[in-house]
């Protein structure tokens, strides 16, 4: 091999190659080793993205002709026919439904047993509800209020007072601090029965004879709800305590 040859063979190891742009190497290097594989895999994410959005939209669906269904009973319950709508959910509650539709049920059960002073069957109806979800917390709540004041009529001041601590652990935010006020940053209670449930809480403590932890409570009430007419009550009530 001559000098001249030579030179230009070198020259030409020297130059580097352009590197191939992203489509041919796509065309030519990752379709034909994986693009089976690939295909495979995009089919699987699109089947599992349109039954996502098909049980979404079926579940919603559902839930809306469940929660037609039930309205059969609020009008019944509004109406005062209370044995019609009583009758219309035990039969209702005996066929599956979700479970919030399931809780709303046992929700107006129960306080239409309440109605009728039937505590017994009350506590047990709205202990079927989910007392502990506070997503879905008007539903929940309303429950456990009713378990307590159901508690309170058959005078089981122990249970009433286990219930109530609970219900203002789970649905109560408010603490009084002033800074909760500050606009746009008010603080508010995922139940709006939260000073009444101080207030029942307050008078089983007193039924109990436990008088600190009645004026511990009546204070609190006080404090954090002083617009209310429970905070009202605790005043008049405070005034009376040593």
């Amino acid at each position: 091999m001559n000098i001249s040859k030579q030179a230009k063979q070198e020259t030409a190891e020297k130059v580097p190659v352009p590197d191939a742009s992203l489509v041919d190497w796509f065309m030519i290097e990752f379709w034909p080793r994986f693009g089976k594989q690939t295909t495979y895999l995009l089919l699987g994410i699109a089947v599992v993205v349109s039954v996502g959005v098909w049980y979404n939209n079926d579940r919603l669906a559902s839930q809306a002709k469940e929660n037609k269904l039930l309205g059969q009973a609020y009008l019944l319950y509004s109406e005062d026919k209370t044995d019609a709508a009583e009758t219309f959910l035990n039969s209702f509650l005996k066929t599956g439904h979700s479970r919030l539709v399931q809780d709303k049920a046992n929700l107006m059960l129960g306080q239409i047993l309440y109605s009728k002073a039937k505590y017994d069957q009350a506590i047990k109806v709205f202990s079927l509800v989910d007392l502990s979800d506070t997503k879905h917390s008007l539903v929940a709540s309303g429950a456990l209020h009713g378990v307590a004041a159901s508690y309170i009529q058959i005078k089981d001041y122990g249970k009433a007072v286990e219930s109530l601590e609970k219900f203002v652990s789970l649905f109560g935010r408010r603490t009084g601090d002033p800074s909760e006020k500050v606009e746009g940053k008010e603080v508010t209670d995922l139940s709006p029965a939260v000073p009444n449930a101080l207030w029942k809480l307050t008078l089983s403590y007193r039924e109990l004879k436990n008088d600190p932890k009645a004026k511990s409570s009546a204070e609190k009430l006080v404090k954090i709800y002083p617009e209310s007419k429970e905070a009202f009550d605790a005043t008049r009530l405070l005034a009376q305590m040593p």
